[in-house]
């Protein structure tokens, strides 16, 4: 039986063509936008409020410029892949045990509720609870397809892949009509692995999509976690096979924040009275305790730089705001 490397592996000559179609694609699609009226299904697209991004395009994900054949253009429905807040994947077996349904609920509440997007595949099982999840304690999650944007895998996800558009963001890389191919998925999964800081496996048998995902994540450079499982269980086989061979081991969701460099937000207790300028309650208006990078909150408050940055070293002085790294800010 092949191992899950084996399988990402065998699926490079696959990405590499895809690859070699979609940059042809990716270059038709810019030429036709200077005439849409001449491509049939440009209207089609933006009827369902769909966007393409293309490799070339200032919105196109910096994280996945510089992975293994990264995708030459991505449909996505919603604004999440466009905001500029940290991503971890939350990915796992689809036929997952009660043990495992509680993980994947308590690592992608705690995910959210730190300010983190939560990135997995929409498919049953682990996925579909990372997602839920996520939206239950409102954060923001992005569901990454082996189909087209039209076309919803599993059906029974239809209305929670409208959820997602309205607190998240549908992505594929394959055109509108395309239907969830087995072939697809280990191409969607190196978007999933892509999009993140680090993969979460949460339950995963010896073989599965979930340690594709992983593997992915290796060769991309991003940090992987695996939650522990009985030695008895089929379905933790894969994650403990991933501890063994290197794996952060997850005991506790706020082990992923530390691991990553991120300080984890506690609800503060009753603090001291602070004297605040005009400007500087104006400032916090702005701020909550999900985190919002600078370039955001610069152009919300309409400060310049200079200001921002002297206002907000103040108020990190006074200890109501907390800076996350990359430059994110949370009012605590």
């Amino acid at each position: 039986m092949a191992s899950a490397k084996e399988v990402w592996h065998s699926s490079r000559e696959e990405l590499e063509r895809v690859k070699g179609i979609t940059s042809k694609i990716c270059n038709r699609i810019i030429e036709e936008r200077k005439n849409v009226d001449v491509y049939g299904g440009w209207q089609e697209i933006k009827a369902k409020g769909i966007q393409v991004i293309t490799y070339e395009d200032e919105d196109y994900p910096e994280s996945l410029k510089h992975i293994h054949a990264p995708p030459a253009l991505l449909y996505v429905k919603g604004a999440a892949l466009f905001e500029k807040h940290p991503r971890i994947a939350v990915v796992g077996t689809r036929k997952c045990t009660p043990y495992g349904k509680k993980i994947a609920v308590e690592v992608s509440q705690t995910l959210a509720e730190q300010g983190f997007t939560v990135v997995s595949g929409m498919a049953r099982g682990i996925d579909t609870l990372a997602h839920l999840s996520c939206l239950k304690a409102g954060g923001r999650t992005i569901a990454v397809l082996g189909s087209g944007l039209d076309v919803i895998y599993p059906r029974e996800n239809e209305s929670l892949s409208k959820k997602i558009v309205e607190n998240g963001a549908l992505v594929s890389e394959f055109p509108l009509g395309t239907k969830p191919l087995p072939r697809n998925f280990p191409m969607r999964n190196r978007i999933i692995s892509g999009l993140s800081l680090g993969v979460v496996v949460v339950e995963s048998a010896h073989k599965s999509g979930a340690l594709i995902t992983a593997d992915c994540a290796l060769e991309q450079g991003r940090e992987v976690f695996a939650v522990p499982g009985n030695i008895d269980s089929p379905y933790s086989r894969g994650c403990n096979r991933l501890i063994k061979q290197g794996a952060v081991l997850l005991d506790s969701p706020i082990d992923i924040l530390q691991e990553l460099g991120y300080d984890v937000i506690y609800e503060s207790e009753e603090q001291e009275n602070v004297c605040l300028t005009l400007q500087e309650e104006e400032l916090l208006r702005f701020l909550t305790s999900q985190p919002i990078h600078v370039d955001s909150l610069r152009e919300q408050c309409g400060l310049s730089s200079r200001q921002l940055n002297a206002l907000l070293t103040l108020l990190e002085l006074k200890k109501i705001i907390k800076q996350f790294p990359g430059k994110y800010f949370v009012r605590i």
